[in-house]
């Protein structure tokens, strides 16, 4: 039995608890009562328990009086109990040595740490879980970027923080409820309230979660210490009870979740910390490794502009040699100034500025 949503109608309105195939709650209590709800769950291995049923139930009793809480508690469905996991296959580790053609310089980390990983993982039937790693190296390389389509090959969705917005463990795991602006964290909200981007599905119960520039977390304990709450998240027996602190009611089992981090430098990260992730420095691009990347972008570029620009500028080898100057991420920024430039001027090519003659633009009063 799959249950696809659940609708709460009051006893004012005569009518009862059910789901979309017209079982009862209390149909559904019997079941889990009787085992065979447990049983389902152990039998279809493509299937996660990320809450219990009892604690759903639980929560579904609790008043709130903050209206924000109360509609966000209304949006989590029984059917959110079980999350499917993405299990490896051979075409995802195709797409990670696709993947390691475009981001040369990461072709390290994907060939001899991802792939070896997934292959194993494919052929003995497992779940894609890797190793907690850490990517460490210059801003501007690409870590965030090919993150971001590492998860999408793998078929794993997934969500990047941004280090510097996380100043306290509230900001990930939820403030309570005696405060007035009480809410729920980013991680209980990205498992139970919100879709993956790019399939508008629930995420499945291994997607990946990335901490970007993880070196400038805060280090206060006011409302409670972000490198410890980090710790218990890494490992699989503390991470199995996970509990926001505005939510407790509902802990979640998080232990098949994959968690990477992204870093400039990794001295001033704690050896707790630093003991439970592989540490992966990744290289600047050499110059011909640039030269790909910059081709790479252009045509990406270009291609979401094919059917909307009557004439499409074209990148000549002396423009490209310029933005080997460049760090990818910059080199997106001179491609797509360049671009409008040319399309705004009117010509077939590209002029790409040399870094030592880039203007800075200003902006006040003078």
């Amino acid at each position: 039995m799959t249950i696809n949503s659940h609708e709460k109608y009051t006893k004012q309105e005569g009518k009862k608890d059910h789901t979309d195939e017209g079982v009862t709650l209390r149909e559904f209590c019997a079941m889990r009562k009787s085992g065979r709800h447990q049983n389902r769950v152990q039998q279809d291995d493509e299937l996660h328990e990320l809450f219990k049923i009892d604690d759903w139930t639980k929560l579904r009793k609790v008043k709130f009086t903050n209206e924000n809480l109360a509609e966000k508690i209304s949006q989590i469905k029984l059917s959110q109990c079980c999350r499917p996991l993405t299990r490896a296959s051979e075409t995802h580790v195709q797409g990670v040595i696709s993947l390691a053609e475009k981001y040369k310089n990461f072709s390290d980390f994907l060939l001899n740490f991802v792939v070896p990983q997934i292959y194993l993982q494919a052929i003995t039937n497992e779940p894609l879980k890797l190793q907690n790693f850490c990517l460490v190296g210059e801003p501007g390389i690409g870590k965030s970027a090919m993150l971001n389509e590492l998860a999408a090959v793998m078929g794993l969705g997934g969500k990047i923080f941004d280090a510097s917005s996380i100043q306290a463990s509230h900001v990930l795991n939820g403030l309570s409820r005696n405060y007035t602006s009480a809410d729920v964290g980013l991680i209980f909200r990205a498992m139970l309230l919100e879709t993956d981007q790019v399939t508008s599905m629930p995420r499945p119960a291994n997607t990946i979660f990335c901490i970007d520039e993880i070196e400038k977390v805060g280090r206060s304990d006011q409302y409670g210490s972000v490198l410890d709450l980090l710790l218990s998240l890494l490992e699989n027996q503390t991470s199995k009870r996970f509990a926001d602190v505005c939510i407790p009611e509902l802990p979640l089992n998080l232990e098949k979740l994959n968690w990477c981090f992204t870093a400039n430098l990794t001295e001033d990260l704690s050896a707790p910390l630093r003991s439970r992730v592989v540490e992966i420095h990744v290289p600047s691009p050499t110059q011909e490794q640039s030269m790909e990347i910059a081709t790479g972008i252009f045509q990406d570029e270009i291609q979401l502009l094919k059917g909307r620009v009557k004439v499409l500028p074209d990148l000549e080898y002396s423009e490209l040699e310029k933005l080997t100057e460049y760090s990818p991420r910059q080199q997106k920024q001179q491609l797509r100034l360049a671009i409008a430039r040319a399309i705004q001027e009117g010509r077939n090519t590209l002029e790409i500025n040399p870094k030592s003659h880039t203007k800075t633009f200003r902006m006040g009063f003078l």
